[in-house]
């Protein structure tokens, strides 16, 4: 067998079947092996079905419930004979195509039709069974992790993708390092709670490989999420990334600093019990993946916690100070940090925690201003007073102002949480600041 693979789905395959095919050659986009499709597939069941032998194991299950018992893909193990039909995909000359279908890739249709397609399995386009069998494996191929809700089955796949099959392959002997077998999850990633999430999931992948192996292969990385209730199957995302050296840069900047990257995200998981919610986690993994501005949002958010965020300042400063990113230099932090935290230790001190709220309401620098004036007379009296420094209303203007006050807003909630959070620890008496 000798196939040439044209996207990500093949690509996956492709992979999948160096597993149960010993002698597999891989050059370019193309791989070749002297088994045949029934061989390989006799020693993939084992993975492909569920515990009790049946079709399928959960994570495969979406993208094969069509075919709801083994016999339904004998068709496909047919070997292809040449004949005068083009394959969409690789562009071999067959007598018999078949049509473009969830198997060979879930991706041709929009995602709000994915859940028709599931049903009915095809799409525009004709392909040779080679290509469709490729789709039968990329199941196995795929890193995945997922949860419960309600009766909904969640499950987060990733990928990479190469420039072509060869890269893929060598990319995806990396990341083999995080794998484990396992049921809901076949990836180990250093957190204190495990992802489930797309962008939650590769960013914790990317950070637990980066401090194995010093380095992001150059790629495509591709997620995608599906929900399963056991009848219907609904495609819910589809993404990729690929400014790995971006990341790997903010990466380091965070090391340098002394920041843990692992237990910044754990710090937006919210435990209620008995659940866990990391729906924060993956929005802030989402912003930083997509390098966007965090401080806007990290402002509301931060209220929402019970503890403070750990390594807030390392975070803050090498999300603002990658290359391309039209940040805050690390000195106009400094000063944020610095006024907010004076702002953090003498709320905590009044036990007024709705002067946080005051502050961060405000809508404009002349509403910011009067609220920083107001608190600095409010507490002029008390032991704690409110000195804002001179530097930082110097760096406050009409046009430069909301970025550096979200960030006095934030570090001072950070503060106070991280002070009522040892109080709490120490039976309630109040530890300094």
């Amino acid at each position: 067998m000798k196939i040439l693979t044209r996207n990500f789905w093949q690509q996956a395959g492709a992979i999948a079947i160096r597993k149960f095919a010993p002698d597999i050659q891989i050059r370019g986009d193309t791989l070749e092996t002297s088994c045949s499709k029934k061989e390989i597939l006799a020693r993939a069941l084992p993975e492909l079905l569920n515990k009790n032998g049946k079709p399928w194991a959960p994570n495969v299950r979406p993208f094969l419930k069509q075919y709801n018992q083994i016999e339904k893909l004998e068709k496909f193990l047919e070997e292809k004979k040449p004949g005068g039909k083009v394959c969409s995909f690789c562009t071999s000359r067959v007598s018999t195509l078949e049509k473009l279908s969830l198997l060979a890739d879930p991706l041709a249709v929009k995602v709000e039709n994915f859940q028709s397609f599931f049903s009915h399995g095809s799409a525009s386009g004709e392909i040779c069974l080679d290509c469709l069998f490729l789709g039968i494996m990329s199941g196995l191929a795929l890193f995945y992790t997922s949860y419960r809700e309600g009766q909904e089955y969640v499950i987060t796949y990733l990928f990479p993708q190469g420039k072509d099959l060869e890269e893929t392959d060598k990319t995806y002997r990396w990341m083999k390092d995080i794998s484990e077998a396992g049921g809901w999850s076949n990836m180990k990633v250093r957190a204190k709670f495990f992802p489930v999430k797309p962008f939650e999931s590769l960013i914790l992948v990317f950070n637990t490989l980066f401090e194995k192996t010093r380095f992001i292969p150059r790629a495509t990385y591709r997620t995608m999420q599906v929900s399963s209730n056991g009848n219907t199957n609904t495609f819910l995302s589809f993404d990729s990334f690929e400014n790995v050296d971006e990341l790997m840069e903010l990466l380091k900047t965070n090391e340098s600093l002394g920041g843990d990257f692992s237990a910044f995200m754990d710090s937006f998981v919210v435990i209620k019990q008995p659940l866990v919610d990391t729906s924060m986690r993956e929005e802030m993994a989402r912003m930083i993946l997509t390098f966007k501005p965090v401080e806007e949002r990290l402002q509301f958010m931060i209220f929402e916690l019970e503890r403070s965020i750990r390594y807030l300042y390392e975070m803050i400063v090498a999300t603002n100070t990658v290359k391309g990113v039209n940040g805050l230099d690390q000195e106009t932090i400094d000063l944020c940090k610095k006024a907010g935290e004076i702002v953090g230790n003498a709320v905590f001190e009044a036990d007024s925690f709705g002067d946080l709220y005051s502050l961060r309401n405000s809508r404009s620098l002349e509403d910011l201003l009067l609220t920083l004036s107001d608190l600095e007379f409010k507490y002029a009296k008390e032991d704690w007073k409110i000195t804002i420094p001179e530097e930082f209303i110097r760096i406050l203007s009409e046009d430069s102002w909301k970025k550096p006050k979200a960030l006095l807003v934030i570090f001072a909630v950070n503060k106070y949480l991280a002070r009522k959070y040892a109080s709490s620890k120490n039976g309630g008496e109040k530890v300094a600041g």
